[in-house]
Order: structure tokens, then C-alpha cells, then sequence
């Protein structure tokens, strides 16, 4: 398939898909808006739930292309960097609601077909927190008797308790928008900021 139909194509589907959900989303309108014949679709998506799995897989690809994670560093002041790219995520889903909408409903509210290979490709997605955790607390100038590996955990451990409470709200609150996360990610930075206290070479000064 021509790339630009495959784009048009997606991205009329991830539309679909976050306004109106799984079940109630309409191939047929999804053909309509990406100017391509239903029968077409059929032919390379096989069917609605491998439409959507290749929807949500393209959402995950603009957010990486947008936000270029491979590029972030943490030099410097860890809670302000922490803040600034927050503020570029939220920046992201604000400008790109139809991706923050399909990949909270991918993650909260899959297809049945698709439960398992959703909490699958979350899982996979969730599983490079410690190697980013890692580099974090590298980067950190630690006092002398302080774990790494210690904090390293604690860090985790606040990820966790934020991603929970992050897709708790979004599963009970299908319509949320990204802006309304921002108390649970401030509280989440706040926690991080709470866990450094004391343990750098800088608090001594």
C-alpha cells in the first residue's frame, strides 16, 4: 500500500476509534474520511480488530517521532527537567487528542479480542521505566552512603503508584482530557523531589 494512503488511513481510524470507541467506531466512516474504498481496508487490515491494532501501534509512533524520548537528558536539576518534560507530553496530547484518547482506550478499554496483546504491549512499554530510572539516578550526585540502587527502587515504585492512578482515572473517566492528569503528575513530582531531599552532595552546602 502507498504510504500516504496507509497514513491516511490510519489516521482517520485513530480518530474513529478515540471518539467513538471499538465498538461503536464505523469502517465505513473510516473509509470515507481517508478518501480509500472499505474493501481496501479489508484487504490490508484483515479485519476491525487488526485496524485498530495497527492504529494504536501508529499513535505509539507519532508520540515517539514527536517527542523524541532517546533525546531527553537529565543533566542538571532533576525536578525542573522532570517538569519541563512533562510539560512537553502534555503539550503533545493537548495538540494530539485523538492519540492520547486511542492509547488511553487501547490501555483501559481494549477490544476483548485484544485485552491480552494490549496489557502485553503495555507491559512491554512500561518495562524500559528501570533502564530510564537508571539513568536518572546515574546522572544525580549522590551523597557518599546513599543507594543507588535503593532510590533507583523508590523512583519506581512512585511510577508505579502514578501510571495506576493515571489509567485508574482515565478507565472511569473515558472522556477525561490529558489536562485533567495534572494534579496526579504534580503529585508525582512532588513525591520525587520529597525522595531526593537530603541525599544530594548539594543539600550539604
Amino acid at each position: 500500500m502507498e504510504e500516504s494512503k496507509e497514513k491516511a488511513i490510519l489516521t482517520a481510524a485513530i480518530h474513529e476509534f478515540a471518539v467513538k470507541g471499538f465498538d461503536r467506531a464505523s469502517t465505513n466512516q473510516i473509509a470515507k474520511a481517508s478518501m480509500v474504498s472499505k474493501g481496501l481496508i479489508f484487504h490490508y487490515y484483515e479485519s476491525k480488530e487488526k485496524l485498530f491494532e495497527a492504529s494504536v501501534n501508529y499513535a505509539l509512533e507519532i508520540s515517539e517521532t514527536e517527542l523524541n524520548y532517546t533525546q531527553w537528558n537529565f543533566d542538571g536539576d532533576l525536578i525542573e527537567k522532570l517538569k519541563h518534560y512533562c510539560t512537553l507530553e502534555f503539550q503533545f496530547f493537548h495538540d494530539y487528542p485523538d492519540v492520547y484518547q486511542m492509547l488511553m482506550a487501547a490501555f483501559t478499554r481494549p477490544p476483548k479480542e485484544l485485552s491480552d496483546k494490549m496489557t502485553r504491549l503495555l507491559r512491554e512499554l512500561t518495562s524500559v521505566a528501570p533502564q530510564f530510572f537508571k539513568k536518572i539516578v546515574t546522572n544525580l550526585d549522590l551523597k557518599e552512603d546513599v543507594d543507588a540502587d535503593v532510590l533507583q527502587a523508590v523512583f519506581e515504585s512512585h511510577y508505579t503508584y502514578y501510571m495506576t492512578r493515571a489509567m485508574a482515572y482515565s478507565q472511569t473517566h473515558p472522556d477525561s482530557t490529558v489536562e485533567e492528569l495534572k494534579p496526579i503528575i504534580n503529585q508525582f513530582l512532588a513525591m520525587l523531589k520529597m525522595s531526593l531531599r537530603g541525599l544530594l552532595k548539594s543539600d550539604s552546602e
